[in-house]
């Protein structure tokens, strides 16, 4: 049965029908559900987590998840919540893909993208130079980069691609906190309600998100600046084969929630392998030859998180490594090892059929 297939998935199905019906009407039985999970991309993420996580023992990389989705249409291909749904002694039951943990720089191009709605373009340049913020009563904050250098003055382009902090946090500082609080929930951040408890670390990850949200964050650029809300259901049939609403949902006008320009920047600047060279180099993992594709990492404090988000027009792929009980990796390299290669292989599999669609200019 699909049940051993995707395990995490058939639960997150099950938890959101019990909301929508009650308890006693998905535990009575009787229920036809038709998903929008893909078997074979399931499968395909699947092997790719657990090939990856072999070569990550030595390095206390425990757990890795993932999903797969259809930004057009907002459905869910595949959910991997963990690599053992069944390994219950490292919590394998719990679906990492809607648990809050922080982004590390995947939540960068929410920054960027209120620079960009606010007269910034990707050619604008920045000082990647030494900056300390005081605010009353607190230490002073002087962030640092990932490489520990200074970049000097840089377009915005390469800030982005190349995933430098201090830029996005002057960038922040300008342009102001609670509007990328706004901008983020109206792109699809759930969690981010008391925006007071946050500084300007927030661009470099220090608020909590979901995958699944900041996957509907990602989903939002390759659509151009719309919202589709992301289903994993199609539709649901009672014993008798009458179909229960809300399913199949009606579609609403989706939201614009960004400009097309904005999205196509982004967009642009996201699968632009030259200008995440000078982090990542020529020939990064994140590079897929002859495909234009979008692809952001992040990394958190510490190596708790180690993240992928990249997408096409068609299709969007997000992948974690970690462990569950929050301890640390030892040594996953920024956008090299973990969730990359899985990101990676994972995505060339999916365009292996599909012609090479890059982002069209609006």
């Amino acid at each position: 049965g699909i049940s051993i297939h995707a395990p995490h998935f058939v639960m997150y199905i099950k938890d959101l029908l019990v909301k929508q019906f009650g308890e006693s009407v998905v535990s009575l039985g009787g229920l036809e559900v038709t998903t929008t999970l893909d078997l074979n991309t399931q499968a395909i993420l699947q092997t790719e987590i657990n090939t990856e996580l072999k070569t990550l023992k030595s390095m206390h990389v425990q757990n890795a998840a993932g999903m797969v989705v259809n930004p057009q249409t907002g459905e869910i291909l595949a959910m991997v919540g963990s690599h053992d749904f069944f390994d219950t002694k490292n919590d394998g039951q719990v679906n990492v893909t809607l648990q809050e943990r922080q982004p590390g720089s995947s939540i960068k191009p929410i920054t960027y993208a209120l620079a960009l709605s606010r007269g910034m373009t990707p050619g604008s340049w920045i000082e990647d130079t030494p900056v300390c913020f005081t605010e009353s009563g607190q230490p002073p904050y002087c962030p640092k980069n990932y490489d520990g250098r200074f970049h000097g003055r840089v377009t915005l382009r390469t800030a982005l691609a190349s995933s430098y902090n201090i830029p996005a946090i002057k960038l922040l500082n300008t342009y102001g906190l609670d509007n990328m609080v706004a901008l983020a929930k109206q792109l699809g951040i759930t969690t981010w309600d008391d925006s007071s408890r946050f500084g300007l670390s927030l661009t470099l990850g220090g608020g909590e998100i979901k995958m699944i949200a900041l996957a509907s964050v990602y989903a939002t650029f390759a659509n151009s600046g719309t919202k589709v809300p992301f289903t994993p259901i199609l539709s649901v049939t009672d014993s008798r084969g009458t179909l229960l609403p809300p399913y199949p949902i009606t579609p609403l006008p989706n939201p614009q929630v960004l400009s097309p320009a904005i999205a196509y920047q982004i967009n642009s600047i996201l699968s632009d392998p030259s200008a995440r060279a000078p982090a990542f180099g020529m020939n990064s993992i994140l590079n897929l030859p002859g495909r234009n594709v979008a692809v952001k990492t992040g990394t958190t404090n510490a190596l708790r998180d180690n993240w992928t988000f990249g997408y096409t027009p068609d299709v969007l792929v997000a992948t974690w490594v970690g462990n569950n009980d929050n301890t640390p990796m030892s040594s996953v390299a920024s956008g090299v090892t973990g969730a990359s290669p899985i990101w990676a292989r994972t995505m060339k599999k999916l365009l292996e059929n599909s012609p090479s669609a890059g982002f069209v200019a609006p």
